[in-house]
Parts: structure tokens; sequence; C-alpha cells
């Protein structure tokens, strides 16, 4: 009985798809026809963007790739990238090994006095800050969710470091990128 009961609900859901113009009436067509499809462009690399900063300049994603950078991802209208910014990334910046730089990525940005406010707050402003407004940055770089890390060494690879990181945290990732 069960095997005739749902035998019976596929036809009805087939027959009320194709009633409703949502699906061929004929699986075999569609099958056909998928096979025959383009398949979808690659996605570009996440080191494969231009962006201005936030001087006004631009900055090429793929010259990051033979570089050692910290890359941090923030937001102006998020607080703990405000604290994080303030205690840890300054700090952090003032110390970083000859050879390292940091690059921030402000995100899902809508007012650039919000941006300006946000560098003389946490004292960051000394490094170079791109602009994200669409989020495209992040999401090549699959972040979800701000403060987030991603240490570039100047071989091409890179790794995230997530949040939360501490001054020491990142002086610790920023010395084994300069010894690699």
């Amino acid at each position: 009985m069960p095997g005739r009961l749902t035998a019976a609900l596929a036809a009805s859901v087939v027959g009320a798809l194709a009633l409703s113009g949502c699906a061929s009436a004929d699986p075999v067509g569609q099958v056909e026809e998928s096979a025959t499809s383009t398949a979808p462009a690659a996605r570009p690399g996440p080191f494969d963007f231009t962006a201005q900063t936030v001087a006004g300049d631009t900055l090429a994603g793929e010259s990051l790739k033979h570089r050692d950078v910290i890359l941090w991802f923030w937001a102006p209208w998020c607080p703990t990238c405000l604290v994080e910014g303030k205690d840890h990334v300054s700090a952090a910046m003032a110390q970083l090994p000859e050879g390292v730089e940091l690059v921030g990525v402000a995100g899902r940005i809508t007012d650039d006095t919000e941006v300006a406010q946000f560098l003389e707050f946490t004292g960051t402003g000394d490094a170079t800050h791109v602009l994200d407004s669409d989020g495209a940055i992040w999401e090549s770089f699959g972040v979800a969710l701000q403060p987030a890390f991603y240490f570039v060494n100047d071989d091409g690879t890179f790794e995230k470091g997530g949040s939360g990181l501490t001054a020491e945290d990142i002086l610790a990732q920023a010395e084994r990128l300069a010894s690699s």
C-alpha cells in the first residue's frame, strides 16, 4: 500500500507542476535540456578585486598575494570592531615587524563619515583601508561575520584568524608571516 500511495502522490505532484507551468510534463526532455546547458563561469579568487582606499587611491587585490599582509575585516557600525580596533589592532600596528602591513577592509558601508569616525576612534587610520561597500571582497574571502582576520603570506597562501584576537595574537601571526 505505501508503494502505491507514493507513486500516486508523485504522479499528482508532477501533474500539478505541469499544469501550473512550473515543470515540464516530460521529465526526459528536462534532463536533456539541462545536460546541454553551459557550466557556470568560474568564481573569481579572493584577490581578484580592485578597491578604492579611504585615502582615495586604488588597491589591486593581486598585489596583496606577494606581500606579508594582515587583512582586518571590519564594519564602522560594529561595536566589537570598535573595541577590537582601539584596544588590540592599533596596539599591534605600532609593533608590526618590518615587511608586514595591515590592510583594513571596511565592509557594508553606508556612510563615509562613519568610516572616518571609526578610524579616528580606533587609532587605526595610519593603515591602508579599502572600502567594500557591497561586501564583495568579504564574500570572496568567505567572511560572514565581522571582525575577522586573514593572514596573507608573501607566497600567496593565507589563513583565517577569526575574531577576538588580542594584540599579542595579531603580533604572533605577524612574526610568523615575517619569518616565512
